[in-house]
C-alpha cells in the first residue's frame, strides 16, 4: 500500500519506519528542512508508561485568550472525572504506551541506534503534606500493575547522589522501568533506518490540502499533487488547517512547553553533579534529565500564550528547580532555551485511527506521552491499514469520541 505521511516529528518518523517495516511504500512530506524540528526538537524526552498511568497533578499556567476559556473549563472537567477512575487514562492508551516502549527498545538494540538514554524516573515531594499526593498515584500504579517503589529521603539521595542534601525532601516514588532519551537524536537515527527500508523523504514540502477518497491526494505549495492509497496525518500544530476543510473540527488547545538544556560542570571532587537519570519536582512540575554530559530541564506548561521567545516566569521555574536540587551543576555558557507549541485536547488523549473521511488516518495530539505512544500507535495503525484489529481496542482514541 502506498502511504503518504504528513509531518516528520517523532510520530511521523516512527510511523514511517514501522509502516515500511510492515511492507508499505511510504513517502513523508515535511514542511521544514529536517526531521524533529518542531515539538520533537528538544522535549524532556520521557518514555514513561508508568508516569502516564500515575498521572501526577498537572501544572498548566493560563496564558490564553478569552476564546480558550471553554477549553480550560473542559480540561478541568476531564481531569476531575479521570481522577475518580481507578486509572486516569483508558487501558488502550497504557497498552499502546507499554507496547511502544518495548518496540522502541527493540529498535534501539536491533538497529544499534546511538542515542543518549537513561533508565528510571524519580518523583520527589518536599514535605509530608505534599507527599499525600503520592497515595492516589501509587493506587493507580498498582491497578496498572506497573513497577514502582516508595522511597524515603535517604533512599532518594542514595539513588540520585547528586541531589542537594540541604534541600527539604520528605520522600519519593521511583519508576524503574520508565526511561528518558534524546528525541531529536533518535528521530535522526531512525530516519536513516527508514530510508534504508525505502522510505522517501520530501522536505520543504508544505501540504496545502488533502483531497480524500479511495486514492487520496495531497496538494502541495509547489509541485504536482501526490496520490496515495492512504494518508496518515502526523503534522502536530499544522493539523487543524488541513482537517477543517474535511469537516473535522476538534476542540484543540495550544499548549507551549519549555526546556532548558545545559552542559554539566566536570569536577573531580564532585563526580555526581547533576541527575543520574530523570528527577521530577512534583510541586514545581519540572523534570530534570541526564543526556550524556548535559541536563535537560523541562516544564513551564502554558495554555495559550504566543510563539517565540521562552516565557520569563516559566523559565524561572526551570532555573529554580535546577538550583534547588543540583546547585552549581550547570555551566553558565552553552545553555539552550527552547519553547514549542503542541496541540492538546481537553481529555489529554491523542487522536489515533480512522478520521471518518475516506483514505485519511490520524496520529495526533499525544502531548507529553508522545514518545511512549509513538511506537505502539505506529504499529497499531499498520495493522488497521491492513484491515486487522491490531490487538488493541483503541476506539476511544478515534475522533468519533469527540463528536
Amino acid at each position: 500500500m502506498r502511504v503518504a505521511i504528513i509531518g516528520a516529528g517523532l510520530a511521523g518518523v516512527t510511523t514511517a519506519y514501522e509502516l515500511a517495516r510492515q511492507g508499505h511504500d511510504v513517502q513523508v512530506f515535511e514542511r521544514d528542512t529536517s526531521v524533529a524540528t518542531g515539538a520533537s526538537f528538544a522535549p524532556p524526552g520521557l518514555i514513561a508508561p508508568a508516569l502516564l498511568a500515575a498521572r501526577p497533578p498537572a501544572r498548566l499556567a493560563w496564558r490564553g485568550a478569552p476564546r480558550q476559556l471553554g477549553w480550560r473549563w473542559a480540561h478541568w472537567r476531564a481531569r476531575r472525572a479521570s481522577a475518580q477512575q481507578p486509572l486516569p487514562v483508558p487501558s488502550a492508551v497504557l497498552q499502546l504506551a507499554v507496547q511502544g516502549q518495548a518496540l522502541l527498545a527493540d529498535w534501539r538494540q536491533a538497529l544499534q541506534l546511538e542515542v543518549e538514554h537513561r533508565s528510571g524516573v524519580l518523583l520527589l515531594w518536599r514535605t509530608a503534606k505534599d507527599y499525600k499526593q503520592a497515595a492516589p498515584l501509587i493506587a493507580r500504579l498498582q491497578a496498572a500493575q506497573l513497577p514502582h517503589r516508595e522511597l524515603d529521603a535517604a533512599a532518594c539521595l542514595a539513588l540520585e547522589p547528586g541531589l542537594n542534601p540541604d534541600t527539604r525532601l520528605h520522600g519519593g516514588l521511583h519508576l524503574p522501568q520508565d526511561e528518558s532519551a534524546n528525541a531529536r537524536q533518535f528521530s535522526q537515527a531512525l530516519k536513516l533506518e527508514a530510508q534504508r527500508l525505502g522510505v522517501r523523504w520530501q522536505f520543504n514540502a508544505e501540504v496545502l490540502k488533502i483531497e480524500p477518497g479511495s486514492q487520496p491526494s495531497l496538494h502541495l505549495a509547489t509541485g504536482p499533487a501526490q496520490r496515495a492509497d492512504a494518508v496518515v496525518l502526523c503534522a502536530g500544530k499544522g493539523a487543524p488547517a488541513l482537517l477543517s476543510p474535511l469537516g473535522i473540527r476538534l476542540p484543540w488547545g495550544t499548549v507551549h512547553a519549555h526546556t532548558l538544556t545545559a552542559p554539566l560542570r566536570q569536577l573531580e571532587a564532585h563526580p555526581d553533579l547533576g541527575p543520574a537519570a530523570t528527577v521530577i519536582d512534583v510541586a514545581l512540575g519540572v523534570s530534570m534529565t541526564r543526556l550524556g554530559q548535559r541536563v535537560r530541564i523541562g516544564g513551564g506548561q502554558e495554555l495559550g500564550g504566543t510563539a517565540g521567545q521562552p516565557n520569563g516566569p516559566s523559565m524561572s521555574a526551570l532555573h529554580q528547580a535546577a538550583h534547588d536540587w543540583f546547585p552549581g551543576a550547570l555551566q553558565a555558557g552553552g545553555q539552550q532555551r527552547w519553547k514549542a507549541a503542541r496541540l492538546l485536547l481537553p481529555d489529554e488523549l491523542p487522536v489515533i485511527g480512522a478520521s471518518g473521511v475516506p483514505g485519511v488516518w490520524l496520529n495526533l495530539g499525544h502531548g507529553e506521552s508522545g514518545w511512549a505512544l509513538s511506537g505502539g500507535a505506529a504499529q497499531w495503525l499498520g495493522e488497521r491499514l491492513a484491515g486487522r484489529d491490531g490487538g488493541v481496542d483503541a476506539s476511544v482514541l478515534e475522533p468519533t469520541r469527540l463528536r
